[in-house]
């Protein structure tokens, strides 16, 4: 398909000269991440008008993307999936799931099917409120009863904590602009200031993390996962989201860049000097080896083998 060739081609150019410029220190991680969550952005967006029919010109109406976990953290690397929510404004048209799905599916087509220009990226939509066997898009409506006080829900969301931890790397990344900062406006809302209890979300987060550790990491003697394992990313990740959470009426530290949130605590003390160094620099040489790991083995490698 031309646009799919096109959107390849692009993607392995750009992915090639960020690798070699990243080997030979002609940029650090943070910005090789940046620059390929940039570009994952542009391919989205680019899809998206496609999908849509958008005439040149004109901004993409009635489809937003939120980009979720490490692309809205801008953090994505070489061999990363790109987790994101759609959603659409149902007063657009008179019967929107039908089309609005068809441009869900001709977005995920155009990101992800196999063509000889190269492979795309995996797209991965599980955190829409209506989960992996649910529609492709949510609308707007939908998405805000789903996050916030409803009266059938006896005081409390529907979302559960590892929800809400998400929505704190939700982020604008394709579509329509305007419809895209209402649903950020609803995620951050949603995941700051629908706190109950914040012992009891600390307690959550914990047998969340917990679970993951005995799940999902793939740790044995001589073999360490840079993800999962203990003391791996996602334990300086939830360090910081709780913490952004119990520090969310600071408006710093409503950022979804986890090195951006480290600072920002910092300055505002919920970190003591040692705790925000060991953290920030333990994060940084972290997504370094990782990010090495992958140009290596050319995947999404997390595991470093050390016999």
């Amino acid at each position: 398909e031309y646009g799919a060739g096109r959107l390849r081609r692009a993607q392995r150019g750009v992915t090639t000269q960020v690798a070699l410029a990243d080997l030979a220190d002609d940029i650090d991680t943070r910005g090789a991440t940046l620059v390929l969550s940039a570009f994952a952005d542009g391919t989205l967006e680019v899809a998206t008008r496609l999908a849509l029919g958008t005439p040149p010109g004109e901004p993409p109406a009635g489809l937003a993307v939120l980009a979720m976990g490490k692309l809205g953290g801008q953090e994505i690397g070489y061999g990363s999936d790109l987790d994101v929510i759609s959603l659409f404004e149902p007063s657009r048209v008179d019967d929107p799931i039908k089309p609005y799905s068809r441009a869900a599916r001709r977005i995920i087509q155009l990101i992800t099917s196999a063509h000889v220009e190269g492979p795309g990226y995996e797209l991965d939509t599980r955190l829409r409120p209506s989960g992996s066997q649910g529609m492709l898009v949510v609308s707007l409506d939908a998405f805000s009863r789903y996050h916030h006080l409803s009266e059938d829900d006896a005081g409390g969301t529907k979302a559960a904590t590892w929800e809400r931890l998400a929505l704190l790397r939700a982020r604008f990344a394709a579509g329509d602009p305007e419809l895209g900062a209402r649903a950020i406006e609803i995620a951050r809302t949603a995941a700051y200031t629908t706190i109950a209890d914040p012992d009891r979300l600390a307690s959550d987060i914990h047998r969340l993390r917990e679970r993951m550790e005995e799940e999902l990491a793939k740790e044995r003697p001589g073999r360490f996962d840079l993800k999962f394992g203990r003391g791996g990313l996602v334990d300086v990740e939830f360090a910081v989201q709780l913490l952004q959470l119990r520090h969310g009426a600071e408006a710093s530290v409503r950022t979804t860049d986890t090195r951006a949130a480290l600072a920002a605590l910092d300055r505002l003390g919920a970190l003591t000097p040692s705790q925000a160094t060991a953290l920030t620099h333990g994060y940084a040489y972290l997504r370094r080896l990782e990010q090495r790991l992958r140009v290596v083995h050319g995947d999404g490698s997390h595991l470093l083998d050390l016999v």
